[in-house]
């Protein structure tokens, strides 16, 4: 394996891009990972939660995340926590620094058994 000449600076070997659909897809593995997240499909939106979009500008993203809580989940906590995670997994993953991540709670899951399911 060649290295680089020990002269070589990083703007000599060239660039790394990272594009949106990247950070969004590491976004929603961490957001999903979240305790009190739950991974649903929201009828009312018609896609599956959580969902990220991202805007990259270079080594910086803006990246929103919808999540559904599973019930009694404190939404406050949880959407931090979310941040924190998202954040963090961005940077580690994709090697791109987040200006702002919004955390929007879009659902909340009942934990309640579904109708004709029994409980044993």
């Amino acid at each position: 394996m060649a290295e680089a000449p020990a002269d070589a600076t990083s703007e000599s070997r060239g660039t790394l891009t990272v594009s949106d659909r990247v950070v969004q897809k590491v976004a929603r593995a961490a957001a999903s990972h979240v305790p009190g997240v739950a991974v649903a499909t929201s009828g009312l939106l018609g896609r599956d939660l959580p969902h990220a979009s991202a805007r990259t500008h270079g080594t910086r993203a803006q990246v929103e995340v919808d999540v559904a809580l599973a019930w009694p989940a404190p939404a406050a906590a949880t959407a931090r926590r979310v941040r924190d995670a998202v954040e963090d997994a961005v940077a580690r993953y994709a090697g791109v620094r987040t200006d702002r991540v919004d955390v929007r709670v879009v659902a909340v899951t009942d934990p309640a058994p579904a109708a004709g399911e029994r409980v044993r």
